[in-house]
């Protein structure tokens, strides 16, 4: 048994899981005390992880405070010495005779350029010294890195599990190349349905429900900028096919990564897209309405099972009904916006 309590510390958000006995009485669980309590460790768990990012950024603060004291101070130093210089030659060049000045240009001069030559080495090797040693704690922890951590593999799947994935997958695979004969006969093979970037879609959507990369937001605006991109780069003359396979993963997973839509099959349709001979934009709409038949098909055989729900969010669906309905934090309706005339 278990109970998730949210929490929003001056606009940090999250959620805190209260895990129960299986065994214990649910009522005395349920007890308004002992609710009290679990809503209050929540807040102070909360705001335990709230006050994480305000630190770091006091210490950076001060960090930095601390370096422009440093270097104004240094500034002023440099000042007074150059100063006194100046004084201390002005001084001897006033009181000295005319016949050594130029013995004792040349002999400062020369004392100068030992001091700097000195100085330069002594820079030249503490700044080795620095980047031998960052090199060095750079591959101790990479070596670190590389060993792997002590994180555990996810559980496998019960067979009654993998039997509502073979279900939805079997039915949204059917669908779908019942769809992709009809296109190639009717349009006499000129067009079809690719149907590699759908099989990742349908992984996702079986196998890890929950996770937001298998959302449909993600699906569907993911799946239109990465085609997008790898279409309008094949409009560009002079990039060979085989660079262009490469170019696109490279601009759209970051890209998906920058914009908050990472969704793995749409890397794949980013190669598949910029390579395909029939690179057009028809092609984009067919594929396209393929992925909403993917997702329509997993959110209803998903939400058969009582173990599974499918998506987590329609997130166009709340944007509009909050532009619509005004709501509060905790999704509670607080006023009615009348539409425009």
């Amino acid at each position: 048994m278990a109970t998730g309590i949210t929490f929003d510390i001056n606009g940090y958000r999250g959620i805190c899981i209260v895990y129960g006995n299986p065994h214990g009485d649910r009522n005395k669980l349920n007890d308004p005390a002992n609710a009290r309590f679990m809503n209050n460790a929540a807040q102070l768990i909360g705001a335990a992880a709230a006050i994480q990012d305000p630190m770091k950024q006091v210490l950076a603060f001060r960090k930095e405070e601390a370096f422009n004291n440093w270097h104004r101070l240094k500034i002023k130093l440099l000042t007074i010495v150059r100063m006194l210089g100046v004084l201390k030659y002005s001084n001897e060049k006033s009181g000295g005779l005319s016949s050594d000045r130029p013995k004792l240009e040349k002999k400062s001069s020369m004392a100068m350029l030992r001091e700097a030559s000195a100085r330069f080495r002594e820079n030249a090797k503490e700044t080795a010294e620095e980047v031998k040693e960052a090199a060095k704690n750079k591959a101790t922890r990479w070596g670190k890195k590389v060993r792997g951590g002590s994180a555990g593999i996810a559980p496998a799947f019960t067979w009654r599990q993998c039997l509502w994935t073979f279900i939805g997958v079997v039915t949204t695979h059917t669908i779908l190349s019942r769809i992709n004969l009809l296109i190639m006969t009717e349009s006499d093979k000129d067009f079809k349905l690719i149907l590699a970037p759908l099989g990742a879609l349908t992984t996702l959507q079986y196998n890890l429900t929950a996770a937001p990369a298998s959302q449909p937001r993600n699906a569907i605006f993911a799946q239109v900028f990465a085609i997008t991109v790898a279409i309008c780069l094949s409009y560009i003359p002079g990039i060979p096919p085989w660079f262009r396979s490469a170019l696109a993963p490279a601009i759209v997973i970051p890209g998906m990564a920058k914009l908050g839509i990472i969704h793995p099959p749409a890397g794949a349709s980013a190669i598949v897209f910029s390579t395909w001979k029939e690179n057009n934009w028809i092609t984009m709409g067919i594929f396209l309405a393929g992925v909403a038949i993917t997702i329509i098909t997993a959110v209803g055989i998903n939400n058969m099972s009582d173990r599974r729900q499918y998506p987590t969010s329609w997130y166009l669906v709340n944007k509009a009904k909050k532009a619509i309905v005004g709501e509060n934090e905790l999704g509670q309706v607080t006023v009615i916006k009348k539409a425009p005339a």
